[in-house]
């Protein structure tokens, strides 16, 4: 079974072995793109929730 392509913040933090503030951190300084490595799941609310991109992740932080 195939895995999903857009996972979670808890989901992608723990595939990392790292802590979910931490991919915040990355997407705060640049190093994870909108768009490419991460999007909110409702693009209206200021404050949302957002999904990660599984193997593109896994390929920027060299873990793949």
């Amino acid at each position: 079974m195939a895995q999903a392509s857009w996972i979670k913040t808890t989901e992608m933090a723990t595939a990392l072995g790292c802590h979910r503030r931490t991919l915040g951190r990355l997407k705060s300084a640049g190093f994870l793109i909108e768009g490419q490595h991460f999007r909110k799941t409702n693009p209206e609310s200021p404050r949302g929730d957002f999904v990660w991109h599984r193997s593109r992740v896994m390929l920027r932080m060299g873990a793949l």
